[in-house]
């Protein structure tokens, strides 16, 4: 079930930018389970789960909108991103989760499948401090059911991400 390996390097645009970069990365793929909270997926927790990796090492990532300008934001499968503290990374004022239509559409990719590489359009990307907890992080491949593994420092450069603090405070 876990850590089957791809069936092509280039098998989503994501795998494509890596291979063609020469970063190192693992391929990791889940059944992913199509019927599971179909109200309200999470499919960050449940790809730690299928993947039997620390939740705080799975990154989803999430299309906001800042003062009108999508931006990528990634928090680890545990946390949920402040919108106050996205706005103030950017150097916005306002940042609302973009809907699931407008985020599949700028992003490329389904949502539980959006990958912070090979987007189809270039958006910042702004990471969580807390990336920097884990020497490997796992993101989505592009596809449900398809993670990467990659050092966090590939990840950063690879996105030309910034980091900050991203996640909500406990409790809010």
């Amino acid at each position: 079930m876990a850590n089957k390996p791809s069936h092509s390097a280039s098998a989503t645009p994501a795998l494509g930018l890596l291979t063609e970069r020469g970063i190192p990365h693992g391929v990791h793929t889940f059944d992913h389970e199509s019927s599971s909270r179909l109200d309200h997926p999470d499919y960050a927790m449940e790809a730690a789960r299928l993947l039997g990796v620390p939740a705080e090492a799975v990154f989803k990532s999430l299309v906001w909108s800042v003062d009108a300008r999508a931006v990528l934001a990634l928090v680890a499968a545990t946390t949920t991103v402040s919108a106050k503290r996205l706005a103030r990374a950017i150097g916005g004022k306002k940042a609302h989760l973009m809907d699931v239509t407008s985020a599949e559409r700028v992003s490329g990719s389904v949502t539980g499948a959006i990958s912070p590489l090979g987007l189809r359009q270039e958006l910042p990307v702004v990471i969580d401090e807390e990336v920097l907890l884990h020497s490997v992080v796992y993101v989505s491949a592009g596809r449900r059911g398809l993670e990467i593994s990659l050092d966090h420092q590939d990840l950063i450069a690879a996105t030309g991400a910034r980091v900050a603090a991203l996640s909500a405070p406990t409790g809010t």
